[in-house]
């Protein structure tokens, strides 16, 4: 009798510990934690590369807006400059004849812009970048 008593000391002992209640909030926060991580990973790269995308798109206006590049070789231009970044990009330059704006805008997929992929909610989405210039030719 005394081993059964001592087994239910041991049990009781066991239940009334709390030693690991730490890992176990560990492995149930962890999971939430990194996902929070992932997303705010994912849009600080979305914003980062939308930036360097509306810088080569101002480039490439002002390149056209002096005289050097067409509507097709301006798109051109923007698309191997954003390969990289976004390979199935959609450019589209416009030249207003009246007002001598030249637009461009590029459409991106978000699932060209996320590194960790994820964070799948997003991945219908695209970001739009959008650059007017006017013409000085």
């Amino acid at each position: 009798m005394a081993g059964f008593d001592a087994f239910v000391r041991a049990i009781r002992g066991f239940l009334r510990s709390s030693d690991g209640s730490a890992s176990v909030e560990v492995v149930i926060w962890t999971p939430l934690f990194m996902f929070i991580f992932f997303l705010i990973a994912d849009t600080a790269i979305i914003f980062s590369d939308q930036a360097q995308v509306l810088r080569i798109v101002q480039d490439a206006n002002r390149a056209m807006s002096i005289g050097q590049t067409d509507e097709t070789a301006t798109e051109d231009r923007i698309k191997a400059a954003i390969a990289s970044i976004s390979p199935n990009a959609a450019v589209d330059t416009t030249v207003d004849t009246s007002t001598g704006i030249i637009r461009t805008d590029v459409v991106m997929p978000i699932s060209d812009l996320e590194a960790t992929g994820m964070v799948g909610a997003f991945d219908n989405l695209s970001v739009t970048v959008t650059a007017q210039h006017l013409s000085e030719a």
